[in-house]
């Protein structure tokens, strides 16, 4: 019960995280105002008729859907409460942040067949919207197969149930569901009057105006609910994270009062808490130890402190802490510490090498880096990086923006070509001498300007392959660059300043799978030895382990 979740929370007796806690203060807080009434039986009603569902899903497969005790404070708070002048709901928006495996979709599910057929209203329409109809499609199944699973055969009956297009109508009441996306907006849109939309993981929707199209169609229900689920996520712009502070606002009471009809909840953990602790994660996860498995979750720690990626998903999915996709990628003082001191580089001669490419016509670096492997004689994977630039962009870079340019150049650090256009004559003289020093097997190059020398390297018998730049084929080599560059000892840059500049710089695009990709938009200064760093070693791990390679390198042969 609502009421019980909320004093054991308050209390202390229930483990809980700040907002957890402030949303149940709330809750008793609200209790004694006299323009709203806690509504027992309707709260108890809703919840009742969602446990009267089975699950289909797992081990539970076949059982009735009981409710945890914070599914129930949530179901408790959307329908219980009401105003009392005009006996409507008093909530018109719910935000719901949980991390994975708690059961949100499911309990979303219920709540939209809630509305559709149980809450007492004529001719509902109910949205299951994400920014993809396939995504929508997720929630609005798991709504169809919670009718189909059903032990009542005249509750089913009561349902007209269409696949295609999908389409959930409840005739008793002339209602129906619908999943809707953003990407069919443009033909969908028109002339809703929603009853209920259940907005499916807000942190993926990147821009606000599917959100306001479809809040703006509530007007013409008496007490509709905007009910927004989601976890935690990487976009800080988005209409989740948005409405995440909308929440903490509304819960410190920092919101004038402007939040009153807007219920919100998020599970994560606090600043401080230790990540290697089960406290930490029962506290974020309210289902600990009932769905979300301790044994996966410490296989999923360990993973994390292996993998980067790995560790950035654990935060958002697992303990539901936001991570700003804009924060720079490569820690510097690991990356610093990623130096052979020992090793000279002229024992890298008659070594086996690959080459990465980034080629830029002005104001850009023009990027070269040998990718030479661990073999004989060499430990670690070592980078050799040479760069160049339009000597007319050295000099405005040093005066204008504080760059080190100029005196990079004078240390041989970068090679300036003469003019304000790079002169891609000095690159294909480099690879070509580099080609009798080592044992070049092969250079990835980024097909932008690369037209101009290719052919004739080619013909000089270097193997030159096209490396995309999509996130699919990329993503494999940043990973491994980026784990390297943890380890530290398996790696050698022998510290050249322009890398090192360019690796402070880079920051990642990482998509929903957790692909990412370094992002020049968003890296405010210059990557383009990282670019070519990434790509010498996707070469490289490609031909040493998995054979060799020729033509046109595609994600699709990862």
């Amino acid at each position: 019960m609502a009421v019980t979740y909320a004093r054991e929370v308050a209390s202390g007796k229930r483990l809980a995280c700040r907002w957890v806690i402030l949303a149940c203060e709330r809750f008793l807080r609200d209790l004694k105002r006299k323009d709203i009434r806690f509504d027992v039986v309707e709260a108890d009603r809703a919840i009742a008729f969602i446990e009267s569902f089975r699950r289909y899903k797992g081990q539970w497969a076949g059982q009735r859907m009981t409710l945890e005790p914070w599914q129930k404070f949530v179901i408790g708070n959307i329908f219980g409460w009401k105003w009392v002048e005009s006996g409507l709901r008093r909530f018109k928006y719910a935000h719901i942040e949980v991390p994975r495996k708690n059961g949100k979709t499911l309990l979303a599910a219920g709540i939209s067949l809630y509305l559709l057929c149980a809450d007492r209203e004529g001719g509902a329409e109910v949205y299951n919207a994400a920014t993809k109809k396939d995504q929508a499609m997720i929630l609005h199944r798991d709504a169809r197969v919670l009718i189909e699973k059903s032990k009542d055969p005249d509750f089913r009956a009561a349902f007209d149930i269409r696949k295609n297009p999908p389409i959930i109508e409840y005739g008793a009441a002339d209602s129906f569901m619908k999943p809707l996306g953003r990407d069919t907006e443009g033909d969908t849109t028109d002339g809703l009057n929603p009853h209920g939309v259940i907005a499916d993981e807000t942190h993926a929707w990147t821009t606000p105006g599917f959100w306001n199209v479809l809040n703006s169609a509530l007007g013409a229900r008496s007490q509709p609910l905007f009910l927004m689920i989601t976890t935690a996520g990487h976009n800080m712009d988005s209409v989740g994270r948005s409405h995440s502070l909308i929440v903490q606002r509304i819960l410190k009471g920092e919101d004038g009062g402007e939040g009153d009809d807007y219920f919100g909840i998020i599970f994560t953990i606090e600043e401080g808490d230790n990540i290697d602790d089960q406290v930490t994660w029962a506290k974020a996860n309210p289902l600990y130890g009932v769905t979300v498995d301790e044994k996966k979750f410490r296989s999923q720690l360990a993973l994390a402190k292996a993998d980067p990626a790995i560790n950035r998903e654990l935060k958002t999915k697992w303990l539901n802490i936001w991570i700003n996709q804009a924060s720079l990628w490569l820690d510097s003082d690991k990356w610093a510490g990623a130096v052979d001191l020992e090793f000279e580089r002229e024992r890298l001669q008659g070594m086996r090498c690959y080459g990465g490419l980034d080629l830029a016509i002005t104001r850009d670096l023009s990027s070269l880096v040998w990718v030479f492997p661990p073999q004989e004689g060499l430990e670690r994977w070592t980078l050799l990086a040479k760069f160049w630039c339009p000597a007319a962009d050295i000099i405005t870079r040093s005066k204008r923006d504080k760059v080190p340019y100029q005196t990079w150049a004078e240390k041989g650090f970068i090679v300036p070509t003469p003019g304000e256009v790079m002169d891609f004559g000095y690159i294909k003289k480099q690879i070509e001498d580099d080609s009798r020093l080592f044992d070049v097997r092969a250079v990835g190059y980024d097909k932008t300007y690369a037209a101009s020398i290719v052919n004739p390297l080619i013909e000089e018998g270097v193997n030159m392959l096209s490396f995309s730049q999509g996130i699919l084929t990329i993503s494999p080599y940043a990973k491994e660059l980026e784990r390297l560059v943890i380890e530290g000892s398996k790696l050698n840059h022998f510290g050249h300043p322009v890398l090192a500049w360019n690796a402070g710089n880079v920051v990642v695009h990482m998509d929903a799978n957790g692909n990412i990709k370094p992002d020049k938009k968003k890296s405010e200064e210059r990557i383009d030895g990282i670019i070519a760093a990434i790509m010498g070693l996707g070469v490289a791990i490609e031909t040493e382990y998995d054979g060799s390679l020729a033509g046109e390198w595609d994600c699709t042969i990862l």
